[in-house]
Parts: structure tokens; C-alpha cells; sequence
């Protein structure tokens, strides 16, 4: 036996028995919210991403719109 298991036994806890023993694991959600600390130039740059993805998102809903009124309407040759 270890001495640990020896102070239990004889009703001698050690000073920590109430800590948690096991190590604190972050959540991918916790990791996805955590803090970070970016510069303007950088949060600038993702802006601009961000803005130029919509614009090709609507540029392509455009598209599938005029293709589904094509279709809806039969102006499409068959």
C-alpha cells in the first residue's frame, strides 16, 4: 500500500482531497469561442472575404433563380 492509501484508511485526509483529479479539457466549443486578439488589417481582411463569399452566393442564387424560371415557365427547349 502507499503511504496515500495508508492516511485514507486511517481516516487522515490529505489537504487536496477535494480537488478535481482530473486534468480540465477545453470543448471544441469553448476552443471555438475562446478569445482571440487579431488586428484590424487582419479583421479587416476577413471582412472582405466574408463580403466577397456573399457576393458570389447571390451572384449564384441569382442564376439558379432565372434557370428555375426558365423551367417553371417552359421557355426551356426540350
Amino acid at each position: 500500500m502507499n503511504e496515500e492509501q495508508k492516511l485514507f484508511q486511517s481516516g487522515c485526509f490529505l489537504p487536496n482531497w477535494q480537488e478535481d483529479v482530473e486534468p480540465q479539457v477545453q470543448t471544441p466549443i469553448q476552443n471555438a469561442y475562446s478569445m482571440q486578439n487579431k488586428s484590424v488589417e487582419e479583421l479587416t481582411s476577413e471582412l472582405t472575404k466574408i463580403r466577397e463569399r456573399i457576393s458570389q452566393i447571390r451572384e449564384r442564387q441569382w442564376e439558379l433563380d432565372k434557370m428555375m424560371n426558365f423551367h417553371n415557365h417552359n421557355f426551356a427547349k426540350e
